[in-house]
């Protein structure tokens, strides 16, 4: 399992091998508008619709929060207006403070088509759009809704939020539906192949740091990312760990991210195994060690897999 907070480099790498491998920047739009018009359709639809801008603020509200971005949020209904000034997202921030990797060049692009194409069948539009701080993980957006898109029951509210990153715990669980939903697509449309190149070049990409450490230490060092990305993802004791002189045995009860995608009412794919097939797969053969997939069950995602010296 990819955790929810390793979600944004899995985004940078995917833009990446789309641009590069699947029809260049077109494809990526292309799949930014997959994801506008299914996932985020949904999630920003249910709170928009009948609400108006006050929609705009209930999505966000929890949105921002949980990413623990440091922002200030702005409503005012009765003129009809809403606003987000970033000043500083994690997410950027995140891949920025990546020594190993490099962001995708336009990984900030996907958030302005992302929102605007579902905004505007709402009737809300873009006001001002500033993106020309996004290296330094800034920006700023305001909307503003037609007056034909005012619902009846607008209460003429003005709301303000002023939030510090370090007021909230980045752990955004709704980053796993994004994930997967990168999986579906590459897997939708260019097959099994196409699956695990991807998921193999975000390994080689955002892995290497933890691959240079068991090459130097062992699979000790492969034992504790592991029990760290449950820990993480608030569920240590849905994983069991066993090392001995020669192996890593780890048992897997259920998996935390299949757990929060059904009770959102989301299917993970099938291709979603992959996600901890091939990429300790990689891992374990870039630190010169063996894999094997013992069994895999995806009603929960519970799971057995080892890694063993060749």
């Amino acid at each position: 399992m990819i955790s929810c907070t390793e979600f944004i480099p899995v985004y940078s790498e995917l833009f990446k091998y789309l641009e590069e491998e699947k029809g260049g920047y077109d494809e990526v739009v292309r799949y930014w508008e997959y994801i506008s018009d299914t996932y985020v359709a949904d999630l920003l639809g249910k709170e928009v619709a009948g609400k108006g801008i006050r929609g705009c603020w209930d999505y966000w509200s929890k949105s921002l929060t949980e990413e623990a971005c440091d922002f200030k949020m702005e409503m005012d209904e009765k003129e009809g207006t809403f606003s987000i000034d970033m000043r500083k997202c994690p997410s950027r921030g995140m891949l920025n403070s990546l020594e190993h990797m490099e962001p995708y060049h336009d990984y900030c692009g996907h958030c302005l088509i992302l929102y605007a194409r579902q905004l505007k069948k709402y009737g809300i539009v873009e006001d001002k759009v500033d993106m020309s701080h996004v290296d330094e993980a800034r920006c700023y957006e305001s909307y503003r809704i037609k007056p034909e898109f005012v619902p009846e029951n607008c209460k003429g509210e003005k709301l303000v939020m002023d939030v510090k990153a370090s007021d909230n715990e980045y752990f955004h669980r709704d980053f796993h539906i994004s994930g997967e939903r990168g999986l579906r697509y590459v897997g939708e449309k260019y097959g099994d192949e196409a699956v695990v190149e991807y998921l193999t070049r975000f390994t080689n990409a955002y892995y290497s740091p933890l691959i240079k450490k068991i090459k130097e230490n062992g699979l000790s060092e492969l034992k504790n990312h592991i029990e760290n990305i449950y820990k993480v993802e608030k569920a240590p004791d849905n994983v069991e760990c066993k090392l001995t002189e020669n192996e890593l045995y780890v048992s897997v009860s259920e998996c935390p991210g299949v757990k929060y995608m059904k009770s959102s009412g989301y299917e993970p794919s099938e291709w979603y195994i992959e996600d901890t097939r091939t990429v300790n797969s990689v891992i374990a053969e870039k630190s010169g060690y063996g894999f094997e997939m013992i069994s895999y069950d995806p009603e929960n995602g519970a799971a057995e897999y080892r890694f063993f010296v060749k």
